[in-house]
């Protein structure tokens, strides 16, 4: 299944996708919509087809980003599923009021756009920050959510982090030197991502600043939003949430499988010791969730949906399909060590 998909993926032909807004009660909300309809399907043979793959899928992005982060997975996710990526409150084309930056509220914004476009259940994928607003949304409307996928998920409230400050994460902020230019930006953004930079990859990372009349880039979430987003982490019981969960999980950290017996690091304060961190935190949630699998990406950055892109898509499509658990592991598990040494 996992195989045959890459295979029929990567022969099909990138559409872009659809722009659209959605004025409800609550806030005037950005999406992209890539819809199968409008994607060249001509490799995709009819016998691979599932019952699944009608299914709705909607994409929550992470901090500081936006709906165009979803642009690479979601051209290939758009040859089998309708899908919608939104712009979350505070970010991108979307609204950005004074407050309402819990994880709760924002939930409940998806919701009310799923409704307007006329969505019933979905399967909901969420990358960090995101991940926790998908998983707010899963456990408070779980009729909503036939399958959850947390890609990257800071699985563990910050405030059990080892080492780790309220008055540290609260005011934790990108060094204002890189937005004194464009070219100031891109190279520090390049140089964060030069394992797979390419110009998708810029014009994504440049759907997230506005440049201004001085030529100075500001970004378009606002900083006192985005200490209200990290005061609302910190305060956050997550871990209470994940057992409440009845639909079945995937978790997809960018982290190595940790080995039985270790130790997470005592302190966190190295990238080194944060992706470590991150494969005990996911085998900790892992073990309270009743339908779970986990898809272990180590060497991978946190955005993996830019970093491996044709991966993460046939992970989700593969989950979304219904294969048993053994089968859908060990075969994504192998797929990935190919792209892995590739």
């Amino acid at each position: 299944m996992v195989e045959s998909f890459v295979g029929s993926l990567t022969a099909g032909e990138a559409m872009p996708p659809k722009s659209g807004f959605i004025a409800g009660e609550r806030i005037r909300m950005h999406y992209l919509e890539w819809d199968p309809a409008q994607t060249s399907r001509g490799a995709i043979h009819s016998a691979q087809l599932q019952d699944n793959d009608e299914l709705p899928l909607v994409l929550l992005h992470s901090l500081g980003t936006s709906a165009d982060s979803w642009r690479l997975v979601g051209r290939y996710l758009g040859q089998r599923h309708p899908v919608i990526a939104f712009d979350l409150r505070g970010h991108g084309r979307s609204d950005k009021p004074d407050d309402g930056y819990d994880l709760k509220t924002v939930a409940e914004d998806v919701v009310q756009g799923m409704a307007a476009i006329g969505l019933g259940q979905v399967a909901l994928v969420g990358h960090g920050w995101g991940a926790k607003v998908a998983l707010m949304l899963a456990v408070l409307h779980p009729a909503l959510v036939s399958h959850l996928v947390l890609v990257d998920c800071p699985f563990v409230e910050p405030r059990h982090w080892p080492g780790m400050t309220r008055e540290r994460f609260v005011r934790e902020t990108a060094p204002p030197e890189m937005f004194i230019s464009r070219a100031a930006f891109l190279h520090a953004m390049q140089q964060e991502m030069a394992d797979f930079w390419s110009p998708e990859v810029e014009a994504i990372v440049l759907a997230t600043v506005q440049e201004q009349p001085d030529g100075s880039m500001q970004a378009l979430l606002r900083p006192e939003s985005q200490r209200l987003i990290h005061i609302a982490l910190w305060e956050d019981h997550a871990l209470a949430y994940y057992s409440k969960v009845t639909c079945p999980v995937l978790l997809i950290p960018a982290a190595e499988q940790p080995l039985p017996g270790g130790q997470p690091p005592e302190k966190l304060e190295r990238q080194e010791e944060f992706a470590i961190a991150k494969g005990y935190m996911a085998a900790q949630v892992a073990r309270m969730l009743h339908h779970c699998s986990v898809l272990w990406m180590p060497d991978t950055a946190h955005d993996i949906q830019l970093h491996r892109p044709l991966h993460l898509s046939a992970a989700i499509v593969s989950f979304v399909s219904g294969q048993s658990w053994v089968a859908f592991s060990d075969s994504l598990q192998y797929l990935y060590t190919l792209f892995r040494y590739s």
